[in-house]
């Protein structure tokens, strides 16, 4: 029987971990499943690709006005050596790790030819990570309208990203949505988003790097030790001060060595002198592995906590906005928290380092859940390949 041949639309273009490792476990997961895969790169050269609507104005004058409002209350952030240099470090790293374990990717260009490859595969697969923003219900690419109605289109755990969608991009968005045979969300308040723009079935399924277990993760990615001896890991992706103070104090209280992997995303004028050891330039199978050898894991990172949980770590998560913002991506945090029955792990703005849950996870219970939604999030995708 010939090989059956799947599209995959991912997400993986940056230094970000948990984008990477979702992309890579998503590959993963396939190919054992028997399928062919080929990961789509897709660039455009013109309009052509955006989908026009009389509420595509609407959109790009709102965007502006965003933009215009954002710029005026930037403030200019200096990069010394060190946030310059682990940069530069992260993109080599992480350009590695696409190049040696994100296989098969297929450069495309032009609305044309993309709309000439869609119609080559068994079906073509979106997954994970924040790909359906509002703004992309004009796009035709992670909407899957390149694909011919003919083909299989699933959806693989994809967030939304936001806690709603702006009224002018709704109809565009229930377009897209309803042409997607098997749809599947990452978080609960995805699945309400699409629900009440367009009442069809949505399953929430778990993140790809999820569908693997801790110790199928050691298969992928060997166990290696990073640190030496016991310490406390830091994984703070936003610049708040205070959750780097708090890390300070919750180490010092338990007398031991504070690790800090420097985010490269925001800068803080703490970030070098509040950790007792600074990690730079380490690519994704170095995160697991500190991870994995880390006694406490203290992050504000979905991809944190997850990888806390595969290895069944004790942690403790941060928002990394402020409660209440408008753009606040807190929900992805509070569903993962609320699923895994860990909402006591969450650390607010205004807690003391006393205020820390000193009860151990039971994880004798969590992995039960864990394993269950496994399980389930399994079924959902090995039910949408078979109809390929």
């Amino acid at each position: 029987m010939e090989q059956k041949k799947l599209g995959l639309i991912l997400a993986y273009r940056g230094v970000n971990y948990g984008m990477l490792l979702q992309a890579y476990a998503t590959q993963q997961f396939i190919e054992r499943q028997g399928f062919k895969t080929e990961i789509l790169e897709y660039t455009r050269t013109s309009y052509k690709h955006i989908r026009f609507t009389p509420w595509l104005p609407v959109y790009a004058a709102d965007e502006f006005l965003k933009k215009i409002k954002k710029n005026k209350q930037k403030k200019t952030e200096y990069l010394d050596e060190v946030h310059k240099n682990n940069i530069s470090e992260r993109k080599t790293v992480s350009n590695k790790f696409i190049e040696t374990s994100l296989t098969n990717r297929r450069v495309i260009k032009g609305i044309e030819a993309l709309e000439a490859a869609g119609k080559e595969y068994d079906g073509v697969l979106i997954g994970s990570d924040q790909i359906w923003p509002p703004d992309a219900a004009f796009g035709n690419f992670t909407t899957l309208r390149f694909v011919p109605d003919s083909i299989n289109k699933i959806s693989y755990a994809t967030s939304l990203g936001v806690s709603s969608y702006p009224y002018y991009c709704r109809s565009s968005a229930a377009q897209f949505w309803k042409r997607i045979n098997h749809l599947s969300v990452r978080e609960e308040q995805g699945k309400r988003i699409i629900q009440d723009i367009c009442n069809i079935p949505v399953e929430v399924v778990v993140d790809p790097t999820y569908l693997f277990t801790g110790n199928e993760w050691k298969e992928l990615i060997p166990e290696e030790q990073i640190v030496a001896g016991d310490y406390i890991l830091c994984y703070f992706l936003g610049a708040t001060k205070e959750h780097k103070t708090l890390a300070r104090k919750f180490a010092d209280k338990r007398g031991m060595k504070l690790v800090s992997i420097l985010s490269t995303e925001s800068v803080s004028d703490i970030d070098l002198s509040y950790a007792d050891e600074i990690i730079t330039g380490r690519g994704p199978n170095d995160f697991i592995n500190l991870i994995r050898n880390a006694k406490y894991v203290l992050t504000d990172s979905f991809h944190g906590v997850a990888f806390s949980v595969i290895n069944n770590k004790q942690f403790y998560v941060f928002y990394r906005t402020i409660v209440g913002s408008k753009n606040s991506r807190n929900s992805r945090i509070d569903n993962i928290l609320n699923m895994w029955g860990l909402q006591n792990r969450l650390v607010l703005n205004d807690a003391t380092v006393d205020e820390f849950s000193l009860t151990d996870i039971n994880y004798e219970y969590v992995n039960k859940l864990v394993d269950d939604k496994r399980n389930h999030s399994v079924s959902f995708l090995i039910n949408a390949l078979g109809e390929c």
